[in-house]
């Protein structure tokens, strides 16, 4: 994984690191106020506290490059202590020789030996200041890994999730078109030349509307019922009165978003495997509700279970619960059953507020 990003924006950083040490500055300050000689001990604070800001800045450069190297976290934990030590003393001997040289300045100047002494003593303190700043910094470049992680995941599983939609989706164009052209034949070898022409002048319709770039991926249930009627008035060239067709969509559920040709392989398994097979006339029913927090689709032909079989096992019914499954996960419910006397009825619930995600 490469680390081209830091944790932070730029201006984010200067923010934190000034508000940071200023915060530690004062309370330093404050933990002064209790000694009886306060001006050298605050003189104290202020040298430790002003170098280690910057020497913060070099313990910046040091994990920058541990982490641009991808070093073990042992060595990392090693090299981290071991500078933040060393700078500790360093910062240190700055705050001790500033008290030594100010607050209690004294003839023949300060004694460098024993600044250097009480500074090596007293390095823990900014030592460990230092330690805890590289140990934050290195947790805000975690965290920045984690949620860089997190987004990647999704990424891939939102991409994965519309290339399945999509091939999903590829399978009922030609499966519908070689129907259509089937028909067109049988139209053709019964000499129905008018309806024939006429079947082909909305297939070119249909085809269009269908592969239009702004169609492929999700579109709103009102859309995708003008599209389906043009499917509809293909099969009702071809059958005639033996079909009729009942649609009804309640105005609450005309907005909500579905997969582009969700209902098309639906309705064409109805009449195809239900009603073409039947010699008395047959009827269609399409009825889209909103209840509540869901959409209810419902899918009604009159055939028995006569032609049962073929409808439970079409494209049809295989492609759409896979479609179902792929774009709303478990947030969706799916039946299709049937019987002789009350005909063969295919329900979908999926959430109303599919109409503010985004189109696959």
């Amino acid at each position: 994984m490469t680390h081209s990003k830091e944790p932070f924006g730029r201006r984010q950083f200067w923010l934190f690191q000034t508000v940071g040490w200023l915060a530690y500055g004062l309370v330093s300050a404050l933990g002064a106020l209790p000694y009886k000689d306060t001006y050298p001990v605050l003189l104290y604070f202020l040298g430790t506290s002003v170098s280690a800001f910057f020497a913060s800045l070099l313990m910046l450069l040091l994990c920058r490059r541990l982490i641009s190297r991808q070093t073990p976290w042992f060595k990392t934990v090693l090299l981290v202590v071991l500078c933040a030590y060393l700078l500790g003393i360093v910062c240190s001997i700055i705050g001790t020789a500033l008290e030594a040289t100010v607050g209690h300045a004294r003839p023949g100047g300060p004694h460098w030996g024993s600044i250097a002494l009480v500074g090596f003593a007293n390095a823990f303190g900014p030592a460990i200041v230092l330690l805890a700043w590289s140990a934050l910094y290195r947790g805000a470049w975690h965290w920045r890994e984690i949620r860089d992680r997190e987004r990647q995941l999704l990424l891939a599983e939102s991409l994965m999730r519309d290339a399945q939609l999509k091939a999903l989706r590829y399978q009922i164009t030609p499966h519908f078109l070689f129907n259509t052209l089937n028909g067109i034949s049988t139209l053709v070898g019964e000499g129905e030349t008018q309806s024939a022409r006429r079947m082909i002048s909305l297939l070119a319709d249909f085809l269009r509307s269908t592969l239009e770039p702004a169609r492929q991926g999700d579109v709103t249930i009102a859309q995708e019922l003008t599209q389906l009627m043009q499917y509809v008035e293909i099969e009702q060239v071809r059958l005639g009165t033996r079909l009729t067709v009942s649609v009804h969509c309640d105005p609450e559920a005309r907005e909500t978003q579905i997969p582009h040709l969700l209902l098309q392989p639906l309705v064409e398994n109805a009449i195809r495997h239900g009603i073409a097979p039947c010699h008395d006339a047959g009827m269609l029913s399409v009825a889209v509700t909103a209840k509540g927090d869901k959409v209810r689709i419902s899918i009604y032909n009159s055939a028995g279970t006569e032609h049962a079989r073929c409808q439970a096992n079409g494209l049809g019914l295989t492609n759409t619960s896979a479609r179902l499954a792929a774009r709303y996960q478990d947030d969706y419910r799916f039946s299709a059953a049937g019987d002789a006397r009350h005909g063969w009825n295919t329900i979908i619930e999926i959430p109303r507020h599919g109409s503010t995600e985004r189109s696959t």
